[in-house]
């Protein structure tokens, strides 16, 4: 009775609640991850041994590797080690799965954070500058050309910037990945033009989410209060409407971050860089279920701890948001 009790009262703390349904949905996850790998037809030992390799070597590979116990039991194991941060170990590469993982995650976060800040870095501003000249020729003509990148694919531009810069201009050397363990700013140069690849059509993306809201709060009755208390354009703009158009856009952004990971993954693969898209394509290949489980599950991670962090922004920007 007193744990019931105990949870109930957890239940009633917002932020508690919050993060019970975080954890929630990545359990749920987990289960329609390594779920999801049990359904796949084919066997990581066969994959592994090859198929010339004698039933009697087959199974003893599968018991080396777990594969013969029940599908419950080795995902509780599975899901225990996830709690204790234990990944289990390669199937390939015979190493454990959070090695491989903390080499590799430094790449694809950093290429994922530089995208995010050229994705605000650029949005923010764009998006003032057009909602300011609203309906005129400049706005008509930067609505085409978001229209225009938003349709184009990451992957697509980066092989265009390749093309350009790298046989064309020769700025860089396709394919010269620079380690962050041999040179960090070598590496953070060659990651610009993989980074303006992810963020480009999600700049176009909030520009046009953004410049949307601002004339949607300009239009309100707030607004025209606070022109009449003598405030300026600029005070207007960046004390009551940007911070209210900013709401809905920091729900895209927490999303944004999500999928520039997972575009990471792709753009790796077009600018050779050996981040966490390498070894999962590579993983996929091999029927290396633990470092595959291990890398969704991160991701996965990434998209609810964002819409988290979005959902608390918000509450702090509206107060609206928290009464409700």
């Amino acid at each position: 009775m007193f744990r019931i009790w105990l949870l109930c009262m957890l239940l009633k703390n917002k932020i508690l609640r919050k993060i019970f349904a975080c954890l929630l949905t990545l359990l749920a996850a987990s289960f329609a991850v390594f779920a999801a790998f049990e359904i796949i037809p084919g066997d990581a030992a066969v994959s592994r041994l090859g198929s010339n390799a004698s039933e009697s070597a087959v199974a003893a590979l599968r018991v080396e590797m777990g594969l013969d116990k029940p599908f419950l039991l080795r995902y509780f194991l599975w899901l225990g080690g996830l709690f204790r941060l234990d990944l289990g170990t390669s199937y390939s590469y015979g190493i454990p799965v959070s090695e491989m993982l903390l080499d590799k995650l430094p790449i694809t976060l950093c290429l994922t954070l530089m995208s995010m800040a050229v994705t605000v870095a650029v949005s923010v501003p764009l998006s003032i500058f057009y909602a300011k000249y609203a309906r005129s020729r400049i706005d008509r003509t930067g609505y085409v050309g978001n229209q225009l990148l938003m349709a184009v694919p990451s992957f697509f531009l980066g092989i265009i910037m390749t093309w350009v810069f790298g046989s064309i201009l020769r700025w860089f050397t396709p394919g010269g990945y620079v380690s962050y363990k041999k040179s960090f700013g070598g590496f953070l140069s060659y990651l610009i033009l993989p980074s303006l690849a992810i963020a480009i059509p999600k700049c176009a993306m909030s520009v046009k989410l953004l410049r949307s809201a601002i004339l949607t709060e300009a239009d309100k009755e707030y607004v025209r209060t606070a022109y009449s208390r003598g405030l300026s354009t600029m005070e207007v703009l960046y004390r009551h409407v940007l911070k209210n158009a900013m709401i809905p856009l920091v729900t895209f952004w927490s999303m944004a971050v999500a999928d520039m990971v997972a575009g990471s993954i792709v753009i790796e693969q077009v600018f050779n860089i050996p981040g966490l898209g390498r070894i999962l394509l590579t993983s996929i290949a091999n029927r290396d279920y633990p470092v595959v489980e291990a890398v969704i599950m991160l991701i996965a991670a990434v998209v609810v701890i964002m819409n988290y962090a979005a959902d608390l922004i918000c509450r702090r920007i509206d107060p609206r948001i928290r009464e409700r």
